[in-house]
C-alpha cells in the first residue's frame, strides 16, 4: 500500500477529499476522515471509528484494538493520511506522526497561524510541518505549494521528487470553495497522475465523486430566501479570510457571520482585529460569536457571546436574499447549530458537522 501523508494548516480534509475523488475510480482508497492526531490515526489505521471522547469510550477503543489488529485485514492500494499537529512536542508533534505513518508521497499546502499558542512563531510552525516533506525517501514525490513562502522555504532539503502545484480551478455546484481549493485540486490531479490517471479524467472524477466533510464551504438554502455558506466546522486566519473573499463574491446584502478562532495565544489580538477589517470590505453587517471576537472586533460588529443569542437576532432581523458566511473554530462555538436554525429544509441539518449523539450532548451541556 502506498501511504500519502497530507498537512497544511488549512484545508487538509478537503484536499484529502478531492485526492479520495480523484482516484477512487481506479483504485481501493483508504483515509482517516479528519482523525489526524496522534491518536485519531492509529485508530483510523485499525478501523475504530470514534464516536465519542469519554473515558468510557476510551476503553472501549482500548478493547476494540485488539481485536481489530487480529481482524481486519482489508486490503486498500492506497491510504491518504491526514496529518495534523497542534504542538512542537511530543506526542501532538510531526515527528510523533512519523513514527506511526511513513509516507511515500507528502503534500504541503499552507502554512498559518493555526494552534500557534504552542510555537514560537509562524515559521516554527512550518518547520514542523515540513517534517512530513523531508522526511520522504529518495524514491518519493513532494507535492508542495511553493507560493506560500514558508512551504517553500522549510522543503529545500527533502530527498524526493519535488513537484510544484500550480492552481487548477474547477466549477461546482454545490458548495462554494475559497481560490486557495484550487491549490487542493491541482494536488488531487497531479497526485492522480503519479497513479498513470491522466488529467481529464481526474478532473472528471472530481466532479462527479468529490463529497466535502460536512460544513466546508457547503451551500444552503436558507429562511427569507437567504443563501447560507456553511463553513461552520472551523476556523482560523487564513481560512477565515479566504471565505470573506468567497463571501464578497455573492450578492447584498452579505452578512458575515463570525465565531471566534481559538488557539492563536499572543496572536491573538492582532489575527481578530485583521479579520474584522477585511469583514468590513467583505460584509454588509457582521455577527460576531465568542469573547475574542466581543473583545477584538469593532463597533461596527453585532456582538454576542454565543450561538443561540446570534440566532435569535437573526431569525428576528435577517433581510430578503441574503448571502450568508458562517465560519468559527470548534468547541463552544459550535455555529453550525445556528445553521440548523435558519435552514429552509430543516433535512439538511443532517449535512452539518458535529450532529453525532456525542456531540448533540455536549452543546445541550453548554
Amino acid at each position: 500500500m502506498t501511504i500519502v501523508g497530507i498537512t497544511s494548516s488549512a484545508g487538509k480534509s478537503s484536499t484529502v477529499a478531492a485526492c479520495q475523488a480523484a482516484l477512487s475510480s481506479k483504485y481501493k482508497i483508504k483515509t482517516n476522515g479528519g482523525t489526524n492526531s496522534e491518536s485519531g490515526i492509529p485508530l483510523s489505521i485499525l478501523g475504530i471509528k470514534v464516536n465519542g471522547y469519554s473515558p468510557i469510550d476510551w476503553l472501549k477503543y482500548c478493547l476494540l484494538a485488539p481485536i481489530s489488529l487480529l481482524t481486519n485485514w482489508q486490503k486498500y492500494d492506497i491510504y491518504l493520511c491526514e496529518m495534523g499537529i497542534d504542538s512542537p512536542n511530543s506526542p501532538k508533534n510531526m515527528s510523533y506522526l512519523l513514527s506511526i505513518v511513513k509516507p511515500q508521497i507528502g503534500i504541503f499546502l499552507n502554512v498559518n497561524l493555526v494552534h500557534s499558542e504552542f510555537f514560537k512563531d509562524i515559521n516554527h510552525i512550518g518547520l514542523e510541518k515540513s517534517k512530513l516533506i523531508t522526511s520522504l525517501p529518495s524514491t518519493g514525490y513532494a507535492l508542495i505549494n511553493n507560493r506560500d513562502p514558508i512551504v517553500a522555504q522549510t522543503t529545500q532539503n527533502t530527498l524526493a521528487k519535488k513537484i510544484f502545484l500550480k492552481p487548477i480551478h474547477i466549477d461546482f455546484n454545490n458548495f462554494a470553495p475559497p481560490a486557495s481549493f484550487d491549490i487542493s485540486t491541482s494536488s488531487a490531479i497531479n497526485l492522480a497522475q503519479l497513479f498513470n490517471i491522466n488529467q481529464q479524467l481526474a478532473i472528471d472524477n472530481i466532479k462527479n465523486n468529490l463529497v466535502l466533510p460536512p460544513s466546508r464551504s457547503s451551500l444552503f438554502l436558507g429562511i427569507n430566501n437567504s443563501t447560507i455558506i456553511d463553513s461552520s466546522y472551523n476556523s482560523s486566519p487564513l481560512a477565515c479570510s479566504k471565505m470573506l473573499a468567497v463571501l464578497a463574491k455573492f450578492p447584498s446584502p452579505r452578512i458575515a457571520i463570525l465565531g471566534d478562532m481559538r488557539e492563536l495565544g499572543n496572536h491573538s489580538k492582532s489575527a481578530h482585529q485583521e479579520i474584522y477589517r477585511q469583514a468590513l470590505k467583505s460584509a454588509n453587517t457582521i455577527i460576531s460569536v465568542g469573547m475574542e471576537t466581543q473583545q477584538y472586533f469593532g463597533d461596527k460588529a453585532i456582538k454576542f457571546s454565543n450561538y443561540s443569542e446570534a440566532s435569535n437576532y437573526l431569525k428576528q432581523n435577517l433581510p430578503q436574499n441574503a448571502s450568508i458566511l458562517i465560519k468559527g473554530s470548534q468547541n463552544t462555538i459550535f455555529l453550525e447549530e445556528l445553521v440548523k436554525s435558519i435552514l429552509l429544509n430543516p433535512t439538511d441539518s443532517s449535512k452539518l458537522c458535529r450532529q453525532s449523539s456525542y456531540w448533540l450532548k455536549i452543546k445541550n451541556i453548554i
